[in-house]
């Protein structure tokens, strides 16, 4: 792991109020850090997991591709991620928001209620990079849906556990002023309307981690999250819990569910 930039960096923000530049001293924090793929590479049996099989529960084909894109994948990673850190940030649990920089994000009850006892906020950003969906596209378009499958798969989880370590990285900043984090919130997900993702981007740096937003309000590359982070004395990073969202395709749930999601066509 290397990292690119540290905590305390004061920067100024230039915005545009009718037309002209103002200038607004912003104090915020921006960690910024790159990884191998090593540092992150997820285990044949992790892998297993995340397509949904039970434990030992993949046919000999599928462990074959499985292994194999794992070999193949591993020199195509740009693996980045950060955020900044807002020491102030506004919270309003009767009508479900949070303000912070002048910025208003309708949450939603779920995730203003985990946020309700911060005292700052972290806008994060991660990504894989474009390799690994390349990969699939490719895999995808020769015919072998279930390598093209797997390389899909294996892009989300590389990308969460590279925000796990990126949020341990944040933990260890907050831990030195006497605060501690909760867990990672996303549009799209908890009740979060994903098109907030366009105001989410305005607390990040430009072009931050390489990654730019489509009007859809989805990111490039494909394989990238973002969201908020809490911080503060009273917090807890509470873990996970499906049933309290409503999104049915995600990782996450197939994880705990044991759900197979993988092709038909995987006795290869």
């Amino acid at each position: 792991m290397k990292q690119v930039a540290g905590n305390g960096r004061q920067e100024t923000v230039v915005r545009r109020r009718h037309g002209r530049p103002s200038r607004i001293e912003v104090s915020r924090d921006v960690i910024h850090e790159c990884y191998a793929f090593a540092d992150v590479r997820p285990t044949p049996q992790e892998l297993e997991s995340a397509l949904g099989y039970p434990e030992g529960g993949a046919s000999a084909g599928a462990l074959r591709a499985i292994n194999d894109v794992l070999q193949d994948a591993s020199d195509l990673w740009s693996i980045e991620g950060g955020c900044a850190v807002y020491p102030e940030v506004s919270i309003n649990r009767r009508r479900q928001a949070i303000a912070v920089q002048g910025l208003r994000f309708d949450v939603g009850a779920i995730v203003c209620g985990r946020l309700f006892e911060v005292e700052s906020l972290a806008a994060f950003l991660c990504t894989a990079g474009r390799g690994i969906e390349d990969l699939s596209r490719r895999l995808t378009a020769s015919g072998d849906a279930l390598a093209g499958f797997i390389s899909d798969t294996l892009g989300s989880v590389v990308v969460e556990k590279a925000m796990d370590r990126l949020q341990d990285r944040l933990a260890q900043v907050a831990g030195e002023r006497g605060m501690r984090i909760t867990a990672r919130y996303s549009p799209g997900y908890c009740g979060w309307n994903v098109a907030e993702q366009r105001k989410l981007f305005r607390l990040l740096p430009p072009f931050f981690c390489g990654v730019r937003l489509l009007e859809s309000s989805l990111m490039q590359p494909i394989k990238t999250v973002s969201g908020f982070i809490g911080l503060g004395a009273r917090v807890t990073r509470q873990p996970y819990g499906c049933s309290l969202c409503d999104v049915e395709d995600c990782l996450f749930r197939r994880l705990r569910s044991g759900k197979t999601a993988t092709p038909a066509d995987d006795k290869k």
